[in-house]
């Protein structure tokens, strides 16, 4: 049964009131920790801010320079396609190996951001326990902090794959015109040109504090804490609900990062199933983002379960693959073998257009959409609780892959990761 209006319109409201530039470590981000966390509390869930550090400057550097140096070679390649094709495939062939650590977000890359840093975050927690042993846990989570860049979300994106498919043109034609003797072609200079220039252009990105992240993320954040009022009366007593509100997902998903390596030990042997909200609320269709990188499914049961509850609601969903470097939520969930579907909502309209920019405002939420993500939410949560008692735990750890299409199993169990703990604030 669909939720009372009540619900979106104060989803929104408090989307309204954090819509503010808070990148990580900043006043804002402090200010948006305390409004989650009073929101968490007044809803009567155990609260825990989380403090973590971290310097993400290395991997900027490591990004920046291997953008750059991938634009080198393509266009040393152009240059060199008439007096040496053979030596400009060989430079081809290392521009695409370096330029395939950024396709996706690989567990070994993570050991980049474990260290302790000068950027200081925190993690929001809100818990309702169960009562007695859990029979499940259920995550919902939203991060809380936005960021601007001097390239823009639809900007970087388009530029991620004017590079992928300049650069593959670029090496079809020169294997061609090489292999027909013919001598490079006019598509041979255009595609390399264009995939090193697109590559120049990202190896200047650079984040700041001017977006107010309305889309990205303050309307997934009022979904989240709303869930957080409606859903403990809903699930019964005997699943373990946790509302989290990561920090440093815009510096490449630290804040998920650290919460799962401090927590997936006591979430051990029992089913563990997460929902990510990113960008839901944007006007259009709810969207699921289960694919990212190559092709790697985050969470193929639980989308499955997902699409099924829109069905029985009569709630529109579509399927999509995030862009190649696009970051989220639930990849380090995948990474430690716990599926998270990330739930977001819209198309290539005004609204996304603005994500990353001082443009990204509340006002660009739609109430309908906000809507029908509270409902489907809430749908899909109380159809895990009705999922049949699962088999034993399936073993986990990072970098296993989740593909099958099984029945709900326990996620938990044997997963866990490397790192700093978690230190409580409060």
């Amino acid at each position: 049964m669909p939720l009372a209006a009540e619900h979106a319109d104060r989803a929104l409201a408090t989307a309204h009131r954090l819509a503010f530039p808070r990148y990580p470590g900043t006043e804002g981000d402090e200010r948006a920790i305390r409004l989650v966390e009073g929101e968490l509390r007044a809803a009567g869930l155990e609260v825990a801010v989380e403090e973590f550090t971290y310097d993400v400057r290395p991997a900027f550097r490591a990004l920046r320079a291997v953008l750059a140096t991938c634009a080198v070679l393509f266009a040393a390649s152009t240059w060199l396609a008439a007096s040496a094709p053979g030596i400009s495939l060989v430079l081809i062939g290392l521009g695409f190996a370096a330029g395939a650590t950024l396709l996706a977000w690989a567990p070994w890359a993570e050991r980049i951001y474990r260290g302790e840093g000068p950027t200081r975050t925190a993690n929001v927690v809100g818990r309702r326990p169960a009562a007695g042993p859990p029979r499940l846990t259920l995550v919902l989570l939203a991060h809380h902090d936005s960021k601007s860049q001097n390239l823009t979300f639809p900007v970087r994106i388009g530029l991620t794959l004017l590079a992928l498919a300049g650069g593959l043109t670029h090496a079809v034609a020169l294997a061609a015109a090489a292999g027909a003797a013919l001598g490079p072609s006019w598509l041979v200079t255009a595609s390399g040109l264009t995939a090193a220039a697109a590559l120049a252009v990202l190896s200047t990105l650079k984040s700041g504090n001017k977006s107010p992240g309305g889309v990205d993320n303050a309307g997934s954040v009022g979904i989240v804490l709303e869930l957080a009022r409606v859903l403990p009366p809903r699930i019964p007593d005997d699943v373990e609900l946790v509302f989290l509100s990561p920090g440093a997902e815009e510096d490449h998903m630290v804040g998920a990062m650290r919460w799962l390596d401090a927590h997936l030990a006591e979430l051990r042997g029992r089913p563990l199933w997460a929902l990510n909200f990113d960008g839901a609320g944007s006007p259009g269709r709810l969207v699921l983002l289960n694919r990212y990188g190559a092709g790697r499914q985050l969470a193929p049961r639980l989308a499955a379960l997902t699409r099924r509850v829109a069905a029985e609601l009569d709630v529109p969903v579509r399927s999509v693959m995030m862009p190649p470097a696009m970051g989220i939520d639930s990849i380090p969930f995948a990474h430690r073998g716990v599926e998270c579907l990330s739930l977001s909502s819209g198309s290539l309209g005004r609204a996304t257009m603005a994500i990353h920019s001082a443009a990204d405002v509340a006002e660009h939420l739609d109430r309908g959409t906000v809507a029908r993500a509270l409902d489907l939410a809430v749908g899909v949560a109380e159809a895990l609780c009705r999922a049949p008692s699962p088999p034993a735990p399936l073993p986990g750890g990072e970098g296993s892959k989740m593909t099958g299409m099984e029945p709900p199993l326990p996620l938990g169990e044997g997963v866990g990761g490397e790192g700093d703990e978690a230190k409580p604030r409060r």
